[in-house]
């Protein structure tokens, strides 16, 4: 399974084309919120969150399974390993968020910890990232991509 997720895009359209463009054979694409526009249809084919910067009215949590096991997406990460270790005994095994602008992989337990960074206001480098999963029942290969 190939997941491409974005997240804190701010209304630039243009860098969430040339993704589609780049990312054209996915799966399933996923925004962990701060959209930033004014409606829902120009975001197809994503699954969006609602970011703090969001007026559309977007879902709070978006949920779903993945060969691995479930994925839960937020826009907000949680505030410390205690919240993600008990994410994990709730048996999810991927937590995506945004809100951050600054990418992030780790792994907590058996919980693995995403945030794709931001496409239009990166604040760990100069060009905004997105991240691609490729996801299979005992294993994640998380690719970042500069766009």
């Amino acid at each position: 399974m190939k997941i491409v997720v974005i997240s804190d895009t701010h209304g630039d359209e243009d860098a969430i084309r040339r993704v589609l463009l780049r990312e054209y054979d996915a799966d399933l694409y996923l925004h962990a919120g701060d959209v930033g526009m004014m409606g829902e249809g120009s975001l197809s084919p994503f699954a969006a969150v609602k970011g703090n910067c969001d007026f559309v009215s977007y879902p709070r949590d978006y949920h779903t399974n993945t060969p691995y096991g479930p994925l839960f997406m937020r826009h907000y990460p949680l505030s410390d390993d205690s919240a993600y270790r008990a994410l994990e005994s709730e048996g999810w095994r991927i937590f995506i968020h945004g809100h951050t602008h600054v990418k992030e992989c780790q792994k907590i337990g058996h919980l693995w910890v995403f945030c794709p960074g931001s496409l239009a206001f990166p604040r760990d480098q100069e060009q905004g990232s997105y991240l691609v999963l490729k996801i299979e029942a005992k294993e994640i290969l998380p690719i970042f991509k500069d766009i």
